[in-house]
């Protein structure tokens, strides 16, 4: 008798346990909790790095701003120095005929240019100009600087202008060379004069401190302009030469300036505050500069605090 086997095809399986599936799902999420952390933390580092780069850079605009400025204090074109200068005038005189400054922060405060950089400690200190929006910032300085202009300019009535030669320097405003000047072996330039302040607003808002300038334009008068917003402190000291040897012995604040010594240098701090916050970063640092101390501020925003000293090339012989 012959018994017959048949064969029975395997049986195929189609889909997956329920196991199968959740240890899937288990590899998969841990995968997608892995990428979505990875790429969260390179958005904020990036963040981070791009909110740095803002204030690195505001900081080298203003400095670049600053700096050749303060500079060129005191240069009178071919004469530099505290030299004579004919047509300069101190508050306590009266404004010269034809030399009225609209706008000007003080009588004859652009004309004053035997203080070819003075400043002003904690505060505004100048009634005659009106500060931007709200005011200045409280216990914040003002620094001014007063020299011709780099170029050679051509004569311009109702602007300040220096005309100068080896021998002798004057100020003027009626677009007429001098007498005694010769146009040959004599400069024009324009007079320039700039006081650096910090206000509570900005031309982006309000509440937005800012680094603002008065200028000396023509007509003649002074107009404000803004050099860059989000700066919340600005301090500065003045390197005074108290000897006689063209270094500056002290630094003291704008309003403490030993009498009978030179300006010889300038140091300023500037506190930049981020435009945007990062809730990831919380600012703990006290600030300590120049006699103050800010902070901590215990807040999302990062700061940069700079600072650099500035040698006058004009001052000293």
């Amino acid at each position: 008798m012959n018994t017959t086997h048949t064969a029975t095809a395997p049986r195929l399986q189609n889909g997956v346990t329920l196991i199968e599936l959740m240890v899937a799902m288990l590899i998969g999420s841990i995968l997608l909790i892995g990428a979505v952390t990875v790429f969260s933390d390179s958005r904020r580092t990036f963040r981070t790095s791009d909110i740095i780069a803002r204030l690195q850079e505001n900081a080298r605009f203003s400095l670049d701003t600053i700096e050749p400025d303060i500079r060129q204090a005191a240069n009178w074109g071919l004469a530099n120095g505290y030299t004579l200068i004919e047509g300069t005038a101190t508050e306590a005189d009266a404004v010269p005929a034809g030399f009225d400054v609209g706008g000007d922060c003080r009588q004859n405060f652009s004309l004053d240019l035997a203080n070819a950089v003075e400043g002003s400690n904690d505060q505004f200190g100048y009634a005659g100009c009106g500060q931007y929006g709200a005011g200045s910032v409280a216990n914040t300085d003002v620094l001014v600087v007063r020299h011709a202009g780099r170029a050679i300019a051509g004569l311009e009535n109702g602007r300040l202008q220096i005309q100068s030669d080896r021998e002798k320097v004057q100020v003027f405003a009626n677009g007429v060379l001098p007498a005694g000047f010769e146009a040959l072996t004599s400069e024009t330039h324009n007079l320039v004069v700039n006081s650096y302040y910090l206000s509570q607003d900005s031309v982006l808002g309000e509440g937005i401190p800012s680094l603002r300038r008065k200028r000396l334009v023509a007509g003649p008068a002074m107009v404000d302009e803004e050099i860059i917003p989000h700066v919340q402190d600005f301090q500065v000291q003045l390197g005074a030469d108290t000897s006689g040897d063209g270094a500056a012995n002290m630094y003291v604040h704008p309003d403490n300036v030993p009498a009978g010594s030179v300006i010889v240098a300038v140091r300023v701090w500037l506190l930049f505050r981020a435009d945007q916050i990062d809730s990831g970063y919380t600012d703990t640092r006290t600030y300590n500069y120049a006699g103050q101390a800010l902070g901590p501020f215990n807040d999302n925003i990062h700061r940069l605090l700079v600072s650099k000293t500035i040698q006058l090339r004009n001052t000293r012989f």
